[in-house]
């Protein structure tokens, strides 16, 4: 159902394209659009999928803190938010058709090395450079998502994707 309205959704975006490049302000922005296409919807995606994340994780621990350590609820609402991220960034981001069972190993060790890369890096930077965890730990996310985006690009969706489609057509 909501995959349904996503591709409605992106239905409309197509035609408010159309719409736009009679303006020409509008037509710069739509060809902006076009031209980082990918980049833009991997930042909207990659926000629905860090809320979506959180929510499984909070639900999760609410639910279960009684009964499993905090730890374990994290590992636990890693697999749902991953399967969320991957089956997101497949339709919407970088258009696949490749084959589930080879994608989604090589997208979850993307996710496995993402976090490995923080538990390691973050307190090396810490005692590296002069600022607060906060601040770091924002350079450290900047820097994953530029990577895991790198990374989904040519690793975990390698060879599946489908050529981007004009306006219009499907």
């Amino acid at each position: 159902m909501w995959a349904r309205a996503l591709v409605t959704m992106a239905s409309h975006i197509d035609q408010l394209l159309e719409r736009m490049d009679r303006r020409p302000l509008l037509r710069r922005m739509a060809r902006f659009y076009q031209r980082r296409r990918e980049q833009i919807l991997y930042l909207v995606v990659g926000g629905w999928n860090t809320l979506f994340g959180y929510l499984v994780w909070a639900l999760l621990q609410y639910l279960l803190h009684d009964y499993i350590y905090y730890l374990a609820i994290l590992v636990i609402a890693w697999f749902p938010a991953v399967l969320n991220a991957y089956l997101c960034y497949r339709h919407f981001v970088f258009r696949s058709k490749g084959s589930v069972w080879r994608e989604l190993p090589r997208f979850s060790l993307v996710y496995v090395g993402t976090l490995c890369v923080g538990l390691i890096g973050l307190p090396i930077l810490l005692r590296l450079l002069p600022f607060s965890i906060y601040v770091t730990q924002a350079l450290l996310t900047a820097a994953m998502v530029i990577f895991s985006y790198l990374a989904h690009k040519y690793f975990s969706f390698k060879g599946g994707r489908r050529p981007p489609t004009v306006a219009g057509q499907s």
